[in-house]
């Protein structure tokens, strides 16, 4: 099962008054570092990265990163579909991908084991797959290429929810509850980051 695998990394981020994407969130890493290494350990394929807002940003952040491509969304206003339409175009026009795995940017508590559980259960029944946050369904997911149509045909800020909550289609689901954890905030970073410091605190103890 050949996987294309994408960074959303376009939005703004109005509420954290600057670039989130290139905050430090511990280690000596940004947050878009994160996500690209992330995506990077599940295999050798390209990581796709959607940029937007700060874009300048992001690319001067990955500009020593090999096997990515940046997909510039100029029109990164309209919302995260948009997003997810272009990127879908994008990939689906390079190769021929059996899927697509999207996760967002500020999803710093993803790790490399939730998204192989995801590709995992993809691999063994390819439909749509994504996290189910306890109260919600949402990213990280991975739609399968027979949803291209629906997936360039996305406009609204929410994304793929629509997919993921339709009734005509199963959606497979595993319990990831560290994939609701955005940071839109600088007062969320700092929480994250004090809580990162105490549990690795503990753990040399």
């Amino acid at each position: 099962m050949l996987i294309a695998k994408v960074v959303l990394a376009a939005g703004q981020s109005s509420r954290f008054n600057g670039c989130k994407l290139t905050a430090d969130i511990g280690f000596g890493k940004t947050m878009i570092e994160h996500a690209v290494n992330t995506l990077q350990a599940l295999d050798d394929t390209p990581v796709y990265v959607v940029t937007g807002a700060w874009h300048k940003e992001v690319s001067q952040a990955l500009a020593g990163y090999k096997n990515i491509e940046l997909i510039e969304n100029k029109q990164w206003s309209q919302g995260l579909g948009n997003s997810i339409a272009i990127a879908s175009q994008t990939v689906f026009k390079n190769k021929s991908f059996d899927g697509v795995l999207f996760m967002l940017a500020d999803q710093v508590e993803l790790k490399v084991a939730h998204l192989s559980e995801l590709v995992t259960g993809f691999t063994r029944n390819p439909s749509r797959w994504c996290a189910n946050y306890g109260e919600r369904l949402g990213v990280p997911a991975i739609f399968p290429a027979v949803d291209l149509s629906q997936l360039t045909s996305l406009t609204s800020d929410r994304g793929a929810q629509q997919l993921l909550r339709s009734s005509s289609e199963v959606v497979n689901t595993i319990s990831l509850h560290s994939a609701s954890l955005d940071i839109d905030t600088q007062g969320q970073l700092s929480e994250f980051l004090s809580k990162t410091k105490y549990k690795n605190f503990n753990e040399k103890i």
